[in-house]
């Protein structure tokens, strides 16, 4: 609860190997009285993972998984999840009195005071139609950090943002795929976490005016706005809605969070950085 209000924190679950990283903070901030509640929509079909999410039921009463009645099909070789079913689960996350952060399964660490930041924000911009943190990869953020050198151009550039094409970055191939930028994305983490230098990351706190299109894996909204959205959540939560109703985005320049992976970066990062890639993260979180 904070300043009146329950604070909720929702996951679209989920892989145990980023979940079993990431909930020691949220279980760290239930036990510090700011986060009231952790709903995982369920949205897999691997027995193992389900399993998981089961055992983090079981083990914090906090924890809640919600479902929905659609059986999840998934075509052989698909993933064992469908994103697209997703924005059924927005109608959980509707109370007036609660505010919702959602943090994707693949967030694995968050500052210390990421949370309080972004409920602050929540607060301080009543107006916004979401608020949105400063993710260590994720799509614009990264080439923001590249403009402010806390990641450096020695593996490329991505693409900046362009105002009369909100895809133009967003669909960056470079900026999703290549294995050089993941890379470098991963090892200044380390590095800035280990000389204690994380500030760099930091960027000025503004509204997006002109309705710019991210990656949703982590925003945060009122229960009160009653949000529902179509299966293509992305492009509406990020820009589509808020210009429908007036109500530009708040970004939160000084709530940190890593986002371990996008699908097209998982192959290289489990094949060739395992020994790295996660470790590291389990070591941090706490």
């Amino acid at each position: 609860m904070y300043k009146g209000y329950r604070i909720v924190c929702i996951t679209p679950a989920g892989r145990e190997k980023y979940l079993s990283i990431f909930k020691k903070h949220i279980y760290r901030k239930m036990e510090e009285g700011l986060v009231d509640e952790w709903q995982l929509w369920e949205n897999s079909v691997n027995p193992s993972d389900l399993a998981y999410l089961e055992s983090m039921a079981a083990e914090n009463p906090r924890v809640k998984i919600y479902r929905i009645e659609e059986p999840l099909n998934l075509d052989s070789g698909q993933p064992a999840w469908n994103s697209l079913r997703t924005h059924k689960f927005f109608k959980f996350a509707q109370d007036d009195d609660a505010i919702y952060i959602r943090f994707d399964d693949d967030i694995v660490w968050a500052e210390e005071d990421a949370i309080l930041r972004i409920v602050q924000a929540r607060i301080d911009h009543p107006e916004a139609f979401i608020i949105y943190p400063n993710i260590i990869n994720s799509t614009i953020c990264t080439s923001w950090h590249q403009e402010i050198g806390a990641l450096s151009e020695e593996a490329g550039i991505v693409k900046k943002e362009r105002p009369d094409d909100p895809d133009f970055a967003y669909l960056d191939a470079f900026n999703y795929s290549d294995s050089g930028i993941i890379d470098l994305i991963h090892k200044t983490f380390k590095r800035r976490y280990e000389e204690k230098s994380l500030s760099a990351y930091y960027l000025p706190s503004k509204s997006f005016d002109d309705y710019k299109h991210f990656s949703i894996c982590s925003i945060c909204w009122w229960g009160k706005d009653h949000i529902e959205c179509g299966r293509i959540e992305e492009p509406q939560m990020s820009y589509e809605l808020p210009k429908k109703y007036g109500r530009p985005v708040w970004f939160c320049g000084n709530a940190l969070l890593f986002h371990a992976s996008y699908h097209t970066q998982i192959e290289y990062l489990e094949k060739v950085r395992q020994p790295y890639y996660l470790d590291f993260f389990r070591e941090i979180t706490n």
